[in-house]
């Protein structure tokens, strides 16, 4: 989601052709986790504590129930809420 938002608003490349990147050169390497109505109270701490948009409350709901270490993102919003962000 991320990838796709950022490089059609900053970059202006079309959301096929950032789609088909991310099935040929990310899908590969990655594992995707599953999201649910558990994620629900981590994202409610979000948008309430720390301001997040929902889709980015999403994302740190995500990181936050799995222990992840970071995200890649631009969006200094993470910052905020105490999550690293990487971006390559």
């Amino acid at each position: 989601m991320e990838v796709v938002y950022v490089s059609r608003r900053k970059y202006g490349v079309d959301e096929k052709e950032t789609l088909e990147f991310v099935d040929r050169a990310i899908l590969p390497h990655v594992e995707l986790l599953p999201i649910g109505a558990d994620l629900y109270q981590f994202f409610k701490l979000y948008v309430v504590e720390f301001g997040l948009r929902p889709s980015d409350a999403l994302h740190a709901a995500t990181i936050r129930k799995y222990g992840l270490d970071a995200i890649a993102s631009e969006d200094r919003d993470f910052d905020e809420a105490g999550i690293k962000r990487i971006w390559l």
